[in-house]
Formats: C-alpha cells, structure tokens, sequence
C-alpha cells in the first residue's frame, strides 16, 4: 500500500513531497479502536500541521473536503484492488 503513494495527493493532483505512511481508520476514540482499515499518506496528510492528525478529523475533512471512507474508495479504485470492508 505505500507503495501506492498517497491517495490525497493523488485526489488534489499534487506531487508528493514526503514519503508514505499508512494511516489506520479508526471507528471509536483511542488506539485500541485501530482496525483494518487504512490509507497511505504522505507524512504532511498523514501527522503535518495540514495532515489528519495534525487538523484532527473535523479540520482535515472541513479543509480538504473529504472523508477518510471517500479516501479509501479513492485508493480502492486508483490502485484497482477490490475489497470488501464491510467484511472487518
């Protein structure tokens, strides 16, 4: 998957500057609620001051309008690969 580079860039058609780290969608509060679920980053998306935990859910979304589920449909069909979440 960071392989795959990171799907916002991708979605804002910006080059990626920084290298990829998974970001783990999270359904509840904490770490233990860390699932399956996940999508690359780059390090500014993923923990920067303009990235998911930097903004916190609410800014991320609000600023870049969209949600961490739109963003694992992006990569889904960008990177071809089929999964059926709903399954975890």
């Amino acid at each position: 998957m960071k392989e795959d580079g990171c799907i916002l860039c991708k979605v804002l058609n910006q080059k990626q500057k920084t290298q990829t780290e998974i970001h783990h969608l999270r359904s509840g509060q904490g770490m233990s609620q860390r699932g399956v679920k996940c999508i690359p980053l780059c390090v500014e998306h993923h923990r920067g001051d303009t990235g998911f935990h930097g903004l916190g859910r609410r800014g991320f979304e609000r600023l870049y309008n969209i949600s961490e589920n739109e963003l694992l449909e992006a990569w889904g069909y960008q990177s071809g690969i089929s999964i059926d979440w709903d399954k975890f």
